[in-house]
């Protein structure tokens, strides 16, 4: 009975310590992570457009050596690993930030019909 008693106790004492740091858990990911999908930024979601957009631009001058020399290798291998990467970066940009984005242009213009409407009102 006392064995029984005390593998009862233990296993309460081990639930209310995890859910109290559960909530300690909780609060220092919101204070580390204060945006709105909780894993990205908006200065990194830009940073990884200006990364695909560089990538890109880069891919595009190696498509322009590789139509110069076709039958470098080394080049084919490198334009596809550049394509590889663009696309895998994208992934990561649509999942995690193109909402994000969007939700932010639509509280900008929203905000820009408010400031209208206001200054007709005024001029009224």
């Amino acid at each position: 009975m006392k064995k029984m008693l005390l593998i009862v106790i233990s296993f309460f004492s081990v639930i209310l310590v995890a859910d109290n740091h559960k909530g300690s858990m909780d609060k220092a990911r919101d204070s580390l992570i204060n945006h709105p999908n909780n894993l990205m930024s908006f200065k990194d979601c830009k940073d990884t457009k200006d990364g695909i957009a560089e990538l890109l631009a880069y891919s595009e001058s190696v498509w322009n050596q590789i139509e110069m020399v076709p039958e470098n290798e080394e080049k084919w291998l490198e334009v596809s690993f550049l394509a590889e990467l663009a696309a895998n970066y994208s992934t990561v940009y649509d999942v995690w930030c193109k909402d994000m984005v969007n939700k932010r242009v639509k509280m900008r213009m929203m905000a820009s019909k408010k400031k209208d409407k206001a200054s007709r009102k005024k001029d009224d």
